[in-house]
């Protein structure tokens, strides 16, 4: 666990975790479809919104049974390949969220790998993150409680929101939540195309949700060029999604107590449409790993 605090604060602003499950805002502003069409060159009044962890995601896929899988994440050795700020900033989320996949299943040595990397792109990119020593004893303290590790990461992830929002670089914020959104994604796909097993399946349909979400959010910067072209990517995968059926009030799997993502839904899946988001998804992650 030495030096995590670098990893949780990185982790958490990479998927804007917000413990009440409303969105952050700097100022009050209602979320509709007009939060979407914000000038962020005219006003400070960022919306973001409520997309959940890669740990909250991983903890449903282990529960599964789903066993570690190396090879579907993001190599470290590509780091050398990042070196504009939005590859940079994307990877960030990237290697956080593979990270977080290592932590969760206790490979030590695959952390150290993506942490070190995690470190590079924080300095690369200007990020202080030296805030946290206060946060990184307090996860020592509580490293075999995952309860307690959910509640202290939820409390990081605000400080760590705020002070990139406190230093105007939302737009690394928000790019840095799609990386890590992209290969959360990626994972759950792959895994759930490859066993078929409906607690997966349903944790992949209940990021219709999500995505709805983190594009709303995305969408206040498409004045940048890179947000724009992921937006475009990520419209297909919306499209896919907009013909997976909710079925309100039914959880995953009660036997698991498997809870549907966000607000107490679930949706129906078919193998046919896993495929499509599948092939959608990796696409837009070659895209962004290179």
């Amino acid at each position: 666990m030495k030096r995590i605090v670098n990893y949780i604060i990185l982790f958490i602003t990479s998927v804007s975790i917000i413990s009440c499950g409303e969105p952050v805002k700097k100022t009050e502003i209602p979320l509709d479809s007009s939060a979407k069409k914000i000038n962020i060159d005219s006003t400070k009044s960022i919306v973001f919104f409520n997309i959940p962890s890669p740990l909250e995601t991983f903890t449903i896929l282990k529960m599964s049974g789903s066993a570690f899988n190396k090879s579907i994440l993001n190599p470290t050795d590509k780091i050398s390949k990042y070196v504009s700020s939005f590859s940079m900033a994307a990877n960030l989320g990237t290697y956080s969220t593979d990270l977080s996949l290592c932590f969760l299943y206790k490979q030590n040595q695959d952390f150290n790998l993506y942490l070190k990397n995690i470190n590079d792109l924080t300095n690369a990119l200007g990020i202080d993150a030296s805030y946290g020593m206060e946060v990184n004893k307090r996860l020592q303290a509580n490293s075999n409680n995952l309860d307690s590790l959910m509640e202290i990461v939820s409390e990081a992830g605000i400080n760590a929101d705020e002070y990139l929002k406190e230093n105007d670089r939302d737009i690394e914020t928000a790019t840095i939540a799609a990386g890590g959104w992209i290969e959360a994604m990626y994972i759950i796909t792959t895994i759930a195309d490859k066993t078929q097993k409906i607690e997966i399946m349903g944790l992949v349909a209940d990021q219709k949700t999500v995505l709805k979400n983190l594009m709303n959010m995305l969408a206040q910067f498409e004045s940048d060029a890179d947000i724009k072209s992921t937006i475009t990517d990520m419209k297909k995968i919306e499209a896919v999604f907009e013909s997976v059926r909710v079925k309100q009030n039914k959880p995953v799997s009660v036997e698991k107590d498997l809870i549907s993502v966000g607000n107490n839904s679930s949706f129906e899946l078919s193998k046919d449409q896993l495929k499509s988001i599948l092939e959608k998804v990796t696409a837009l992650r070659n895209k962004i790993t290179l």
